[in-house]
């Protein structure tokens, strides 16, 4: 009558070690390490519309934001862009003319939060200095 008592519990672990036997025995299993490979294909027209959109983002300047710091003559422009280059040195800095002034234009930011950010800094030293999408 005891076992009778016990038939659940002693199918629980029978059960159980026959199972963790079972487990233990395919992680025991040796085999042969080969190092994997992977083989893509793909369309040869796909990596040309990569280089091609790499290439508009390089030289496409419509999308990108920059700041106008300067609005005047040829001599003002050029001494405004001396100035700059001198205080911020890792923002690139250029000189646009449309009739009739010089316009001092610097950086090339991809969002507007970027070019907001250097805006903030810029308007220290230039408090006229404004953000454009040319």
């Amino acid at each position: 009558m005891r076992i009778l008592a016990h038939k659940k519990q002693l199918t629980l672990v029978v059960s159980a070690l026959i199972f963790s036997g079972i487990t233990h025995a395919q992680s025991s299993v040796k085999t042969s390490k080969e190092v994997g490979k992977i083989n893509i294909e793909q369309d040869a027209r796909i990596e040309k519309l990569v280089a091609y959109k790499t290439n508009i983002n390089k030289t496409d300047d419509e999308k990108h934001y920059k700041i106008q710091i300067y609005n005047g003559t040829l001599e003002g422009a050029q001494k405004a862009k001396q100035e700059f280059n001198r205080e911020f040195k890792d923002i690139v800095s250029d000189i646009a003319f449309e009739t009739p002034n010089y316009k001092v234009r610097v950086g090339q930011f991809r969002t507007r939060l970027e070019a907001d950010r250097y805006l903030i800094e810029v308007k220290e030293d230039y408090p006229s200095a404004f953000l454009l999408q040319p």
